[in-house]
């Protein structure tokens, strides 16, 4: 499944409003990842919206807070439940925002998922590493535009 949300579209996720703010897109020869950030009704509703390419089911997730400098190289123990590597490799990143379309260098990434259908991503070049957390998404669960 792939999104191409424009900036300024709305959205909702289970009836709840969202504003996308961003999209990027990650991408190499055979894997494309997609991560919306939406804005909600107040600064604690903001969440991510991620697509990737071979996977039927939309994730919604947020920011985690983690201390780690490397994923974890095949799982991780969180809250309990085993999060398993399910994608990783590097890609390249094309942001589409206010202010138009910008080109990054190669990425790092990790997609790990519970059998619950928890879902951790993360990002990360050198030692800058961002975390994610969310739940797969029921198909009738997203209206978008």
């Amino acid at each position: 499944m792939t999104l191409d949300l424009v900036p300024g579209a709305a959205i909702q996720i289970d009836g709840h409003p969202y504003k996308v703010e961003e999209e990027s897109t990650y991408f190499d020869e055979d894997f494309r990842l997609d991560i919306v950030r939406l804005s909600g009704a107040t600064a604690a509703h903001q969440r991510w919206l991620v697509a990737v390419q071979s996977e039927p089911f939309l994730v919604l997730m947020e920011h985690l807070a983690q201390q780690w400098l490397a994923p974890p190289q095949t799982s991780t123990l969180h809250e309990g439940e085993i999060f398993v590597s399910v994608y990783h490799g590097a890609v390249y990143r094309q942001q589409r925002g206010p202010g138009g379309r910008a080109k990054d260098g190669r990425l790092d990434y990790d997609f790990f998922r519970a059998n619950s259908g928890r879902v951790i991503l993360t990002l990360g070049r050198n030692e800058a590493l961002e975390t994610w957390i969310g739940d797969t998404l029921p198909t009738d669960a997203v209206k978008l535009p």
